[in-house]
């Protein structure tokens, strides 16, 4: 049974004012403080059967060779970290003094910001949800003064979603919505923007995705960086930023090739993957866990692979190629 609209939108309401308090009651606290209400506040989460189940069991795809205990551990700092990185967010927003402060930005970056930038054809930034991922264009447009649009998936609580979306502008970047991306990341590279796009979510490939490996299996990845970084001749580098103790620490990777080299989006998302990966492996940590990234289990995949996915994974259908599909 559908929600009526106008429930949806007093829930959405009552959502937003219950989340208000809490938003003020981050942007009181020191910096400092914020890093054990979020210790806090992950291990109750991770309390949660149905969490930590979950959690532990991309873990295990990704690092086979870890034992419970480990995994365990892995699990519950990561949930800390992803709660965290959004007291974070809120806690910076409109202060980029303390953006300065916290946040390094080391001058290789400063150097291969300012290339991408004479160069005049832009950037794809493909961030993976590691560190603290909202923080990263925050502080690359702060320190580099290069503006940056971002691609995102809007929530469907339209008051938390404009909460959200003043902080990712705060900076004056520009936020491009997911649906209909096309028009608007074409528009902002010849603009000279930067563009921002998360790179580890699942992609039907009617919208668009294409399957590469990840962590020995296939997963449904967009090929839009490639897409659009192979038609208008744009270079692509993974980017983000990584904790350091109480600091962050931005980062870029570039890609082992020039977009030009590249003979398919498949080769250049799965070059990106492979960066995400080693990123990942250094800091297991920092990555989000809690997500279901391998979900679908591809029509190729050989036995050996279908094993290997954990409990929520299930065969494509001929729905997720095409819409119009019967089932």
């Amino acid at each position: 049974m559908k929600i009526p609209k106008s429930i949806l939108y007093v829930r959405y309401f009552i959502e937003y004012m219950a989340a208000l308090p809490l938003y003020w009651f981050i942007r009181m606290l020191p910096h400092s403080m914020l890093f054990p209400v979020a210790k806090f506040a992950g291990a109750l989460v991770f309390l949660l059967p149905s969490v930590k189940r979950l959690l532990c069991a991309n873990i295990k795809v990704a690092f086979p060779e870890k034992d419970d205990c480990e995994i365990r551990g892995i699990a519950s700092r990561s949930t800390s970290n992803l709660i965290l990185a959004l007291l974070e967010f809120f806690w910076f927003i409109d202060r980029p003094k303390k953006i300065e402060d916290y946040v390094d930005f080391s001058e290789k970056e400063r150097n291969l910001t300012e290339k991408y930038r004479k160069a005049g054809h832009g950037l794809i930034w493909a961030t993976p949800h590691i560190g603290n991922w909202e923080l990263a264009g925050l502080k690359f447009k702060h320190d580099s003064g290069i503006p940056f649009a971002v691609v995102v998936r809007p929530l469907n609580n339209i008051f938390l979603n404009g909460l959200i979306h003043s902080g990712r502008v705060s900076e004056g970047s520009r936020v491009i919505p997911d649906k209909g991306a096309v028009k608007g990341m074409i528009k902002a590279l010849k603009e000279g923007f930067f563009i921002a796009t998360l790179v580890d979510q699942n992609s039907r490939v009617r919208d668009g995705g294409i399957f590469v490996n990840f962590f020995g299996l296939p997963v449904p990845t967009s090929r839009a960086p490639a897409m659009f970084a192979r038609k208008l001749n744009t270079p692509v580098a993974v980017g983000g930023c990584i904790r350091r103790g109480r600091r962050c620490e931005t980062f870029v990777v570039e890609l082992p090739k020039a977009t030009a080299d590249y003979k398919s989006d498949e080769e250049l998302v799965q070059d990106i993957m492979v960066i995400n990966e080693e990123l990942i492996r250094q800091y297991p940590d920092q990555y989000l866990w809690l997500y279901r990234r391998w979900l679908y289990i591809p029509e190729n995949a050989t036995e050996e692979q279908k094993k290997k996915y954990p409990f929520y994974a299930k065969k494509v259908t001929p729905k997720f190629y095409d819409k119009y599909a019967s089932n």
